[in-house]
C-alpha cells in the first residue's frame, strides 16, 4: 500500500490515522484538564487553599487561581466537547507556561515528586497540537463548522456581487 498518492497527499489508513489522532489526544487532555480542575474548584478548601499555594511572583493570586481553575475545568469540557477547542487549546496552554515559569522551572526536568516541569510540557505540548490542529472529528466544532459551509449565499454577497 502505497503512503502517498501521485501528488504527495496521504491516502488510506495515513489520512484516516492523521484525522482521527486528535480523538485521544482530545480525550487525554480533556480528562487531565477536568480532573485537575475540579480539584481546584469542588476539592478541600476550594480556589481559595490554590490561590493560597501560588508562589508570590503570581500577581492577584485570588484572581489567577480562578482563571487557571476555570481553564482547566471549562476548557477540559470545552476540549472534550470539541467545542472551541482552539480557545480552550490556548488557555490550557497558558496555565501550563504559567506553571512551568513560575513554579516547576527551578525543579528542574524531570518529575520527582510532583516537581519538575516535564508533565506540564507535555501538556503544553498535546494543548499545542490540538491549538494548530483544531478538534478534529467527533466534535461539535466539526458540527459547527459544517453548518455554515453549507449555508446558503446571504442577501450581503448578492448585493454586493461576491461570489
Amino acid at each position: 500500500m502505497p503512503e502517498t498518492g501521485s501528488d504527495k497527499t496521504l491516502t488510506g489508513w495515513r489520512r484516516v490515522a492523521l484525522e482521527w489522532s486528535d480523538v485521544p489526544l482530545r480525550a487525554a487532555l480533556a480528562a487531565t484538564f477536568v480532573c485537575h480542575g475540579y480539584q481546584k474548584i469542588f476539592g478541600e478548601g476550594g480556589v481559595g487553599a490554590f490561590a493560597k499555594h501560588l508562589p508570590p511572583q503570581v500577581p492577584a493570586p485570588e484572581y489567577m487561581a480562578w482563571l487557571a481553575a476555570l481553564a482547566e475545568f471549562a476548557g477540559g469540557i470545552a476540549i472534550a466537547l470539541g467545542l472551541f477547542t482552539r480557545i480552550a487549546a490556548l488557555g490550557h496552554m497558558a496555565v501550563m507556561a504559567v506553571a512551568i515559569s513560575t513554579v516547576h522551572v527551578t525543579q528542574g526536568f524531570m518529575a520527582h515528586d510532583g516537581k519538575g516541569y516535564e508533565w506540564q510540557v507535555a501538556l503544553f505540548c498535546m494543548a499545542l497540537c490540538l491549538f494548530l490542529r483544531g478538534a478534529g472529528p467527533l466534535s461539535l466544532d466539526r458540527i459547527i463548522s459544517g453548518y455554515w459551509r453549507s449555508r446558503p449565499v446571504t442577501a450581503a454577497k448578492r448585493v454586493t456581487g461576491d461570489e
